[in-house]
């Protein structure tokens, strides 16, 4: 390691950020500049006399990570999915002895990052934009993106099977009758630095319902609505697929917008599962209460929150340079909301 007095002042006479000068200066060979940068902090370095300081063990290191998370406070207390994620980021942490000393809202408008080219790892928590993680891979290449299986394959990355999980659901409404099936879900949300929000349909679990509709010669039943991931959207996207009579079944694309589609047949006087079979995803503590209790998917949320601090502490350890991909498993939960169909 090099004193920090001596990277700023290399940093600041070469022109570049003090990430640049650190991997330059360690000869990272993964570093995308061009060789008269790196000619140019090696020169200013030798100008400036710096001088390397010797490696602490891994032993004395003290393992720091920070937060960047698309979510905002609110969302956080109210949302049981992020919650949980949270909740296990914090009890891993805490098991690992990693200290979590900086948490950045990118909701809150122009993030700033300074200091975290300081810290031992990033994790990135929420979908966001490839400029953005570019921007902070230059800061601080130890980064774990959490719950997003679309981040750069550069990256550590820890996400939900999704995938095999909608399968799982729509294969259970298939043996149970059903082919008139209909998905209800919200828009992959996506921010940049600034906290803009960019919203698109390429979502896993979108993305995946109408795959196995095609795959099953159903494509000319397929029918989505897709909006914002709260229980009112769920009842205002209900409602508008209570219009649709034909529908035996549909597939949420979380407990609490499942929570809204109940009422939202319920007042028009539908009988869940007789008149309408409902299947979601996370299985919070109100889906096995609901009445009739909610079919759902066990997405081991808190799980996401624990793989991504250990590999942010194999990064930081130097243990391997190479990225990995973490997928979780989540396994189906039939209850009582999914019926066969006469």
């Amino acid at each position: 390691m090099v004193s920090l007095t001596s990277i700023r002042e290399v940093a600041k006479q070469a022109g570049v950020s003090i990430a640049t000068v650190s991997r330059v200066l360690n000869s990272d060979e993964k570093l995308s500049v061009s060789q008269e940068t790196r000619d140019k902090v090696l020169q200013t370095a030798k100008q400036l006399k710096y001088s390397p300081r010797e490696k602490k063990t891994h032993k004395n290191r003290i393992a720091t990570v920070g937060l960047v998370t698309t979510v905002n406070e609110i969302q956080e207390i109210d949302d049981p999915y992020f919650r949980a994620i949270r909740r296990g980021i914090e009890q891993e942490a805490e098991r690992l002895k990693v200290s979590v000393n900086r948490v950045i809202r990118l909701s809150d408008k122009k993030a700033d990052w300074e200091g975290l080219n300081h810290l031992g790892g990033i994790l990135v928590l929420g979908t966001v934009d490839p400029k953005t993680l570019e921007s902070l891979y230059n800061e601080n290449p130890n980064i774990v993106v959490i719950d997003d299986s679309h981040a750069d394959a550069r990256f550590d990355a820890v996400y939900s099977d999704f995938k095999s999980a909608t399968v799982a659901s729509l294969e259970h409404l298939y043996e149970n009758g059903h082919r008139n099936i209909a998905y209800i879900g919200g828009q992959r949300v996506v921010m940049n630095q600034e906290g803009d929000v960019y919203y698109n349909e390429d979502e896993d679990r979108y993305r995946a319902y109408i795959s196995w509709m095609n795959d099953k010669g159903l494509q000319h039943l397929s029918y989505g609505l897709l909006g914002g991931w709260s229980t009112l959207e769920g009842l205002r996207l209900g409602e508008q697929l209570t219009e649709r009579a034909d529908t035996t079944a549909v597939l949420v694309a979380s407990d609490p917008m499942a929570v809204g589609v109940y009422r939202a047949f319920q007042k028009k006087g539908y009988s869940i599962p007789e008149d309408i079979s409902i299947s979601s995803f996370d299985d919070i503590e109100i889906a096995e209460f609901l009445t009739p209790s909610l079919t759902t998917v066990k997405v081991e949320t808190e799980e996401l929150g624990k793989f991504a601090v250990k590999l942010a502490l194999e990064r930081i350890r130097e243990e391997r340079d190479i990225p990995v991909r973490v997928m979780i498993p989540a396994k189906l939960i039939k209850r009582e909301s999914v019926q066969y169909k006469n």
